[in-house]
């Protein structure tokens, strides 16, 4: 990569690392010999913001690469830290992506259509400076115009400048603007990567794919995989997951266990599933699974801390998502709400019958 890249969750670093290419080196958390930054948790802490600012000609912090826009505090604590310890003292973003349908207009963010926010009353609350919006009227102009809006933004003591746009034309007019600063966006248009090549690498091995997502996309897929899969359910408030491993033990194939459920049977507790999943894979990882397919950001995020897993290199892609190598494992990230209805069973389901037992 010809820039240095942060993620402000894991699916960030991840999409970012899937635009640059196979070979591209992922850390969790601060680490120098990485290409792309991951945060250790959930979300990129200040701290790690400003430890991820290590020397580099240029850096881009991607964001928003999941369905659900993420929360504004802690998104506006990383700018702002991202912004001071570069030594500018100033951001320039987008956060609209459009492969996602979301937009901004006047500085108010659409998702389908809809209104989430006005961004500058929600970032100003967390910002050490203002935020300044730059409206539809001056980037539809772009050229010089658009640069001196930005100059006098930035004179005029701004932190973090917030650009409109309102469609892909606009997005991608953007590139070489944001390309040049301080950036912030969705990972391959805003960063302005050429797509790479997509080599595909099939799952070998035994598979276990472990679900924790709450989105109803991946309920769907689910229920369409659990015909041809075999899946063990499990209650969030009630697991039991030493009879699950002993039903996974018993499976010679690929294999499902989530804790994935419809709205109305969830309890309150259901941020306890990611940490009942990683207990699972550590266990399925003491019998010898080396194969994990992961359904939700906070439970790949859990399940690779508990792996001990602290950097990642991108390979090959398996259903429009990029296979992750580390710690002697493969890693596929199924972010919620992505692929379509049958990604479980068309991307596994011919394994069932391919798997040879001993690989």
């Amino acid at each position: 990569m010809s820039m240095r890249g942060v993620g402000f969750t894991l699916r960030d670093a991840v999409a970012l690392g899937q635009a640059a290419g196979p070979g591209t080196r992922l850390a969790l958390g601060p680490a120098a010999e990485a290409d792309i930054i991951a945060p250790a948790g959930l979300f990129l802490t200040p701290q790690e913001a400003r430890a991820a600012l290590a020397p580099a000609s240029r850096y881009f912090f991607s964001f928003g690469n999941q369905a659900a826009f993420p929360e504004i505090e802690p998104l506006a604590l990383a700018l702002d830290e991202l912004a001071e310890q570069s030594g500018t003292g100033f951001m320039l973003a987008c956060l609209a992506e459009p492969g996602l349908g979301r937009f901004v207009y006047q500085g108010h963010l659409f998702q389908d259509g809809q209104l989430v926010t006005d961004l500058r009353r929600a970032f100003t609350p967390h910002l050490s400076g203002r935020p300044v919006i730059i409206p539809y009227e001056a980037v539809a102009e772009g050229g010089a115009t658009l640069a001196r809006r930005i100059n006098a933004t930035r004179e005029q003591g701004a932190t973090l400048a917030l650009l409109d746009a309102v469609d892909e034309t606009q997005c991608t007019a953007l590139i070489p603007l944001l390309a040049a600063q301080l950036c912030a966006g969705g990972p391959a248009w805003a960063a302005g990567l050429p797509a790479p090549a997509a080599t595909p690498e099939p799952p070998g091995g035994r598979t276990a794919i472990l679900s924790g997502a709450l989105d109803r996309q991946t309920l769907f897929q689910l229920g369409i995989a659990r015909d041809q899969i075999p899946l063990r359910q499990l209650d969030p408030q009630a697991p039991d997951a030493e009879a699950a491993l002993a039903w996974a033990a018993a499976q010679e194939r690929n294999f499902i266990i989530s804790t994935t459920l419809p709205p109305d049977r969830r309890g309150p507790a259901t941020t306890l599933a990611a940490d009942i999943l990683a207990d699972i894979a550590a266990s399925l990882a003491a019998q010898g699974v080396k194969h994990f397919v992961l359904a939700g950001n906070d439970t790949a995020a859990i399940i690779l801390r508990r792996l001990g897993v602290d950097t990642l290199t991108i390979g090959g892609e398996w259903e429009g998502l990029p296979w992750l190598h580390g710690a002697g494992y493969k890693f596929l990230l199924k972010p919620g709400g992505y692929g379509r209805q049958h990604l479980f069973l068309g991307g596994f389901g011919p394994q069932i019958r391919l798997n040879n037992p001993a690989e």
